[in-house]
């Protein structure tokens, strides 16, 4: 059993403050759920606290957090399969759902208004473009979560950038 003391339940809950809300949005912008999205945070919080790591022990608390997500998810999608544009339909009605909470609608829309735009390009791009603009983290952060090099990051970005700006979607919305 893991045993707390009142400086470490502190710094925990410090942790869990500064990085939840983003690493809620980076589970749910690739899992497609709002609750699957809290489950998967959920869960890596825990083993993270569980785990015999210590606070120092860890460099970066944000990029280890990142990555223990991006695995999570990648567990997730290889059990239940990939979030498919052709699921929609049922994305949609859960938007109309009276149950859902205003954040749950908005955050449902904005995945499928990104998903729509990404579903077109190679999942490694796909992925670049979703670590920069969606979790606004830098080439540096992106290539260490990816396990990739800095250039490739960055290259990867390019390639998407181009083939977005040909996309007729982003025309009609962004250049006219």
């Amino acid at each position: 059993m893991l045993k707390l003391t009142k400086n470490k339940i502190n710094e925990l809950e410090s942790i869990i403050e500064e990085y939840q809300d983003q690493l809620f949005s980076f589970a749910f912008f690739r899992v497609g759920s709002y609750h699957i999205a809290q489950d998967i945070v959920q869960d890596v919080f825990l083993k993270f606290f569980q785990s015999k790591k210590t606070l120092i022990s860890v460099k970066n608390i944000k990029t280890y957090l990142l990555k223990s997500i991006s695995n999570a998810c990648v567990d997730y999608k290889r059990k239940y399969g990939k979030i498919k544009i052709e699921n929609i339909e049922f994305i949609n009605s859960d938007i109309a759902d009276n149950d859902k909470s205003d954040e749950e609608k908005m955050c449902i829309a904005e995945f499928i208004r990104i998903e729509d735009l990404l579903s077109e390009l190679p999942a490694e791009q796909a992925e670049v473009i979703k670590l920069k603009f969606v979790d606004g983290l830098n080439f540096v952060e992106s290539a260490r979560i990816l396990n990739i090099s800095v250039n490739t990051a960055k290259s990867r970005y390019r390639y998407a950038i181009e083939k977005l700006k040909q996309n007729d979607k982003i025309k009609g919305e962004y250049y006219e």
